[in-house]
């Protein structure tokens, strides 16, 4: 009797041993570990999007500065509430701190005895082209959001373990990882700036050699659609294409306007049936005279005129960044160009006719370019987290127009500027060239057509080196709306 209770009681000891150097095993051993997740409760501080960066380095989001006091459900903390925060603040944090968890607040500075920690908000004019909420740049780059958190330990039933101050999670947060893009921190500046007077429309501009986008205005700033890239009527800045294909195909010719012509069972008139008597190409464009336009735009024929808009980015897609898929433009199909109607407003911009300021300014810089096409980039470099760059190579440029085409239509539109349609965007030094349009939409409001109004201009106009797209929503005149737009602009390139 006595043999088998020390069997059984080596077995147990042998039984409890076992345990033991198991669980002696687990504890010391490095193949065991208890999540981070387990037993434990995270408090978020913030979330920032990815960093984006000016084209000189500096941030564009993610860069201001605020103070963010963690606040625990303890009476030291509670005292250190009624000291800092009005009553009705307070009142309102103690509320919170009822569910029995921390809870995080804005806080005036670090002169306190809570646990403060300094996030980043972002103040920004480029709202439209980055935001998420625009599907911008952010929506497309591919980054993880930066998350910036403070972890606690919990007992079984949930509640933080007395004295855990809990530990910051901010590994990630404010990373130097994301995308410089091409925008140029002082002239996107310089273009906010000037666009003050326009209630609801776009600047943007473009190098001149490279097609990147160096600066991005929407108005009004305090809402999230891209008109940069949205697409308006175009009126008579189309009319820089059909001079384009005319010159391409070595059309020019005299032409007396009477202020209207009459195709098929339709009269169109020059704005404010307007008499221009002869004008050639030059000052048809300079005058801005649609019964030249539409004859022309007859005598060339569909095909040529809208071969060229299509070689020029007409109707044409472009993959702006990392699929971000923009549709710059729209022209009317080769079947309704059949209907000369339709083929004469096409020569003068309007019709089915649509673009946006992305597509004119691209227009620009093709003619800039001496006529070499390069589709427009905004994203310059990718910065990694150990803060090495890499450069991205800009896209491949395709011959579209002749030098000589280029070189002569760049001066037709000094004409404009200088004896034409466009006087009120000259500066007093360096000369500009351009073309101005007030477009019809066929939209109506009390009575009364709704225009959208343009100027597309290059400067210095005998040595290209910014393009810049100026359009406003329900205007007067490209003249009176937009010249000045973009004459303060050129006066603050000048300085």
């Amino acid at each position: 009797m006595s043999q088998r209770f020390i069997s059984l009681g080596l077995a147990v000891t042998l039984l409890f041993a076992a345990v033991l150097g198991r669980t002696g095993y687990i504890v010391f051993s490095n193949h065991y570990t208890v999540s981070d997740s387990y037993n434990s409760y995270s408090l978020t501080v913030d979330v920032n999007e990815p960093q984006l960066y000016y084209s000189d380095r500096s941030r564009i989001n993610n860069n201001i500065p605020i103070l963010r006091a963690v606040i625990r459900p303890t009476t030291s903390d509670l005292a250190e509430v009624s000291k800092i925060y009005d009553r009705d603040t307070a009142n309102s944090i103690i509320q919170e701190l009822k569910e029995g968890y921390p809870v995080v607040h804005e806080i005036p500075s670090k002169d306190t005895q809570l646990r403060v920690l300094t996030a980043y908000n972002t103040d920004t004019n480029l709202r439209q082209l980055i935001s998420t909420e625009s599907s911008g740049i952010l929506s497309h780059c591919g980054l993880n959001k930066q998350k910036l958190s403070v972890n606690y330990h919990i007992d079984a039933k949930g509640r933080i373990l007395t004295g855990d101050n809990g530990t910051v999670r901010d590994s990630e947060y404010l990373s130097r990882e994301g995308y410089i893009l091409t925008i140029d921190k002082i002239l996107q500046q310089h273009a906010f700036d000037a666009a003050k007077s326009l209630k609801s429309g776009a600047v943007i501009i473009m190098d001149a050699k490279t097609a990147r986008i160096l600066a991005c205005v929407n108005k009004p700033d305090n809402t999230y659609l891209n008109k940069a890239f949205s697409q308006f009527s175009v009126g008579s800045v189309f009319k820089l294409v059909t001079t384009a294909c005319a010159l391409e195909n070595h059309m020019d010719y005299s032409y007396l306007c009477n202020g209207a012509v009459t195709v098929g069972d339709t009269v169109y008139n020059c704005q404010k049936n307007h008499k221009h008597g002869f004008v050639n190409l030059k000052s048809a464009l300079a005058y801005s005279c649609n019964c030249y336009f539409i004859n022309l735009a007859l005598e060339l024929g569909a095909d040529k005129l809208r071969s060229t808009a299509a070689d020029l980015g007409f109707g044409k897609n472009i993959d702006l960044f990392n699929g971000w898929n923009i549709e710059t433009s729209s022209i009317p199909s080769a079947d309704d160009l059949t209907s000369k109607g339709e083929l004469a407003l096409f020569g003068f911009g309007q019709g089915k006719l649509t673009a946006s300021p992305l597509q004119i300014c691209s227009l620009l810089c093709t003619i800039s370019h001496d006529g070499r096409y390069s589709q427009p980039s905004l994203v310059r470099a990718k910065k990694e987290k150990n803060g090495s760059i890499t450069e991205y190579k800009l896209p491949d440029e395709t011959n579209i127009l002749s030098k000589e085409t280029s070189k002569t239509l760049l001066e037709y539109m000094r004409y404009v500027v200088s004896d034409g349609t466009a006087l009120n965007a000259d500066t007093n030094s360096h000369k500009s060239s351009g073309k101005t349009a007030t477009a019809q939409t066929g939209q109506f409001h009390s009575g009364r057509e709704i225009y959208h109004t343009w100027f597309a201009g290059v400067y210095p106009y005998d040595a290209p080196q910014y393009c810049i797209v100026v359009m406003y929503e329900d205007g007067t005149s490209g003249a009176a709306d937009c010249c000045p737009v973009f004459r303060t602009i050129v006066e603050n390139l000048e300085e």
